[in-house]
């Protein structure tokens, strides 16, 4: 497959999950911190249930919006090219690696971490933890609350509120790019993510592609080229193609993992059926999760 037959292959995805995914019922309960205590505090087993619930609730709601958000830049990818939009093409494919770097980076851990704990995670959902014992993984907590919420803090806010958890802090696209370069400093994806700023940012390479140099004796001869978007577009899909492919393939496998490892969980919020059309059996990862959802306690 090419990086252009993924592009098509995912548009199509969003289309299916346009028209098969009923959004409306997905309502996610979050309990304020200090309310979350009051109530529960005198009771374990209803305190554990109701934490575990909230965290397959982030859950979901970090594995479909990171979905969802990656399928809308697909889409923008999809549109630029037949439209034939050079400029567009960058500056959506560039969101879109970026995109994927953020949902390797973020959510990589978390279909495993609950893959591993899932005994405790069901006795908790269906409040048989026994009573003295507290359950929880604040790793996975903090992972998916930088997910929805991190973001850059302002020097501003900095001042009136005090210091913020680390985990509430956005990170720079260059981490995002370093994890999906195999944690390579200035990989090759890092570098298509940097040749593709030359065009969305209005620098000088924004303008140049349109023209075709001649050097003459004396002087240089700029001529406007006919038609250099469709060029421009199979020079980037063609040369970077194995890139392409590796962001798409890491931004989106992280999400459907995590999706279709909440599915084999006994709470009925956060199943999202559509995505178990989508076949991850050749995914090591997903082989190893559905081995330990078999596996029996001791």
């Amino acid at each position: 497959m090419t990086a252009k037959e993924a592009l098509s292959y995912y548009a199509e995805l969003a289309l299916t999950f346009d028209k098969k995914l009923d959004r409306s019922k997905y309502v996610y309960t979050i309990h304020d911190n200090e309310k979350f205590r009051e109530a529960f505090m005198d009771n374990p087993p209803q305190l554990q249930k109701v934490y575990w619930q909230e965290i397959l609730q982030r859950a979901h709601w970090a594995g479909l919006s990171s979905l969802l958000r990656n399928l809308k830049w697909i889409d923008g990818v999809n549109t630029s090219i037949k439209e034939n939009n050079f400029l567009s093409f960058t500056a959506n494919l560039r969101c879109l690696i970026e995109s994927c770097g953020d949902n390797f980076l973020s959510l990589r851990p978390v279909a495993t971490t609950l893959a591993d704990n899932h005994h405790n995670i069901s006795n908790c959902l269906s409040g048989q933890m026994k009573e003295k014992t507290l359950f929880v993984s604040k790793e996975l907590e903090e992972i998916l609350i930088h997910f929805a919420y991190a973001r850059k803090i302002s020097k501003e806010e900095k001042e009136i509120s005090g210091k913020f958890p680390k985990y509430q802090n956005a990170k720079p696209a260059a981490e995002y790019l370093k994890q999906l370069d195999n944690k390579v400093d200035n990989g090759p994806i890092s570098e298509l993510y940097s040749f593709l700023c030359q065009f969305s940012h209005p620098a000088a390479l924004s303008i140049h592609y349109l023209f075709e140099q001649t050097d003459m004796d004396d002087s240089y001869e700029f001529t406007y080229l006919d038609n250099p978007d469709v060029k421009y577009i199979n020079m980037i899909l063609e040369s970077y193609n194995d890139e392409i492919m590796n962001s798409i393939m890491f931004g989106f496998n992280t999400s459907l993992l995590t999706l279709k490892t909440l599915n084999l969980f006994d709470y009925v919020l956060t199943k999202t059926p559509i995505v178990d059309m989508i076949d991850l059996s050749e995914l090591k990862t997903w082989k190893t999760i559905t081995d330990k959802f078999k596996m029996k306690t001791k």
